[in-house]
């Protein structure tokens, strides 16, 4: 890129990186390849592997990517506040360091930011298995063509639900085309207290403060599901982050009616995924004590415990609502070409 060029860039792409070796090279030349000019930052979260050593090779002969080293392990959120503080562009895009994008994805998502004045845009991302078939994929929230759907705080928050998305379908998982200058003016940056969900508080806090949130079809970000990535469980204080940011969110008066509603929704999920995680805790811990007053808690959510201990007590288990079971796996040639 000439220095002309660089002078418009008007997007930084942030990479958080944690022992990513094996797919940051993949990650980083996806975003130097998008039409639309950018910079690049990586922020490599004290990694144990070879990732720094990957991107500082990449780095020698690309002035536009710049490498961060985190001097100890501070999580993602830490790592994209930096790189988001150091950028100089009007525009930031976040990408997972062992996710990947389609060459014209900013571009198209670029123009109907600047078309429409929004100050977050996101697409619809497409998973993709990591292999054997990764040019067969599947839509994160809709298996059909949406337009553009403008998102509000109450909407945000029901499709975050999954009896209202589907299993592993919420829109926490996006990664979207944010306005620096938004995020700057509010305040808004990512809670680096948490290591689940801090999506969904980032985006919700710039939605209670008025952000223009749209969402279209996909533009191409590849999102890699591994086959252990449904395995992951949380700790019931990670858990428990997420049931605070929404009794804070409760907290503002100046909530409308809708909103209140669906963010105490939101709130009831987050109640039980950390009272079930905590009675577990308890449990394994041989604290019958504590696993009792797990126990005392809303009606709601005190019955849906004693449910999920009845069913564990017959062995039965849920049937995983795996995405890949309920949504049309598409060739991405015909998705894209499709929302395009």
């Amino acid at each position: 890129m000439d220095s002309k060029a660089a002078e418009l860039t008007e997007i930084t792409v942030i990479i958080p990186c944690y022992n990513s070796a094996a797919t940051i090279e993949t990650a980083v030349k996806s975003a130097l390849v998008q039409s639309e000019p950018v910079k690049v930052i990586v922020v490599d979260d004290a990694s144990k592997d070879d990732s720094v050593e990957i991107v500082q090779r990449l780095a020698e002969s690309e002035p536009r990517l710049s490498l961060l080293v985190q001097p100890h392990n501070q999580g993602p959120s830490a790592a994209r506040n930096r790189a988001i503080a150091h950028a100089e562009t009007p525009w930031v895009a976040i990408l997972d360091g062992d996710d990947h994008m389609h060459p014209d994805r900013l571009r198209r998502m670029f123009q109907v930011a600047k078309a429409e004045n929004l100050d977050i845009v996101a697409d619809d991302l497409i998973r993709v298995d990591a292999e054997p078939n990764p040019e067969i994929g599947t839509r994160l929230w809709s298996d059909n063509p949406i337009g553009l759907v403008r998102i509000d705080a109450a909407r945000f928050a029901r499709e975050n639900i999954d009896r209202y998305t589907g299993s592993r379908r919420e829109l926490g998982y996006l990664k979207p085309l944010m306005r620096k200058e938004f995020l700057s003016r509010h305040d808004v940056s990512y809670n680096e207290g948490m290591r689940l969900a801090e999506d969904y508080d980032l985006y919700m806090r710039a939605l209670l403060f008025g952000a223009r949130f749209g969402l279209i079809d996909p533009c191409g970000y590849y999102s890699i599901d591994y086959p252990n990535s449904l395995s992951k469980e949380y700790a019931s204080a990670d858990l428990r982050q997420v049931l605070d940011r929404d009794i804070e969110f409760l907290r503002q008066p100046t909530l409308s009616r809708d909103e209140r509603k669906a963010i105490g929704e939101h709130k009831t999920l987050a109640h039980k995924h950390w009272a079930w995680m905590q009675l577990i805790e308890m449990v394994r811990n041989r604290n019958l004590t504590g696993a009792v007053r797990t126990l005392v808690a809303p009606p709601d959510v005190a019955a849906a415990l004693i449910l999920r201990i009845c069913r564990h007590a017959m062995g039965l288990e849920p049937v995983p609502h795996s995405v890949g079971n309920t949504a049309k796996r598409l060739r991405i040639e015909a998705m894209l070409s499709a929302s395009g």
